[in-house]
């Protein structure tokens, strides 16, 4: 599994039986004291990429921010009298990576619905030293069931096909990182099986496998540990604080990648997008989570 290049966050799918979705919980996105305060959740990670063996090291911007959105074009809804708005945390994911001569540059966007607690839509896109891919996943929320689209669109392929339903809630690899946090910590320890696919972090079309993996945590005095092992022994592993709001510290890849987070800020974006203002807000000892 790779972390994304520039986000090398893969991206899977879930489809958790019953006893499987009831290990997460929409409390942690429902949380309106923390998503609704008009501020974004914005983490910078060092990471540590694994490419053909060998290791790159760049940057990852991590940022949160809950929205409401049109159902049909995804687009941000400002009237919040509108009956049809879907309240969502939009998650933007980007970093570049040198390789040689070549520059990779990767972004990636998930929207979670918060009424649901189910990812709306997943958006991968990317270049490198051949040209510009990107892939997508999208929900279909009409009829009685779930549905999903898949779509990839790149220098060497383009498909677009239906997915099979779920048969309960689905959830895709590239977000587990913010997916650990959700999970219900009742208990100083546990685990539950559910079913995961590979990346829509590529420069092809992916297969859409669905295979067995093992979700385990532990609770520790200051932290969490959650594990995410696939059939064939590979494990991801995740370091997350123990209390809220639960903050991803580190993310080890199957394949060695790594993230480690290196500032935390929480603030309204846009009142930072001059030059000097990334300087500004990692000076503001007001802005940063308590570490």
């Amino acid at each position: 599994m790779k972390l994304p290049t520039a986000l090398a966050l893969p991206g899977a799918i879930i489809f958790f039986a019953a006893t499987a979705s009831a290990q997460f919980t929409a409390a942690f996105l429902q949380n309106a004291s923390y998503w609704h305060d008009g501020k974004s959740e914005v983490k910078i990670y060092n990471a540590d990429f694994v490419r053909d063996g060998q290791h790159y090291q760049s940057e990852v911007l991590i940022i949160l921010t809950a929205e409401s959105v049109d159902p049909s074009g995804f687009t941000r809804v400002e009237d919040a009298k509108r009956t049809d708005a879907v309240p969502i945390i939009r998650w933007h994911e980007q970093s570049s990576l040198a390789r040689g001569l070549q520059l990779e540059q990767r972004s990636l966007e998930g929207l979670w619905r918060t009424d649901s607690n189910s990812l709306m839509r997943l958006i991968f896109t990317g270049s490198d030293g051949f040209g510009h891919l990107a892939q997508s996943i999208t929900e279909n929320h009409d009829g009685p069931a779930i549905t999903w689209k898949y779509s990839c669109d790149t220098f060497r392929d383009r498909v677009e096909k239906a997915l099979p339903s779920p048969t309960g809630s689905a959830i895709f690899y590239d977000e587990l990182p913010l997916r650990v946090r959700t999970i219900d910590f009742c208990k100083a320890a546990g685990s539950f099986e559910i079913a995961l696919a590979p990346t829509i972090v590529s420069s092809k079309e992916e297969a859409i496998a669905f295979k067995p993996a093992t979700v385990s945590y532990k609770l520790e005095d200051r932290a969490i540990r959650v594990e995410v092992k696939q059939d064939k022994g590979s494990v991801d592993r995740f370091v997350i604080d123990r209390d809220f709001p639960f903050l991803l510290r580190e993310w080890t890849s199957a394949d060695g990648s790594r993230l480690k987070l290196k500032n935390s800020l929480k603030l309204q974006l846009a009142g930072y997008g001059k030059p000097g203002d990334r300087e500004r807000a990692l000076k503001d000892p007001m802005l940063r989570h308590p570490d």
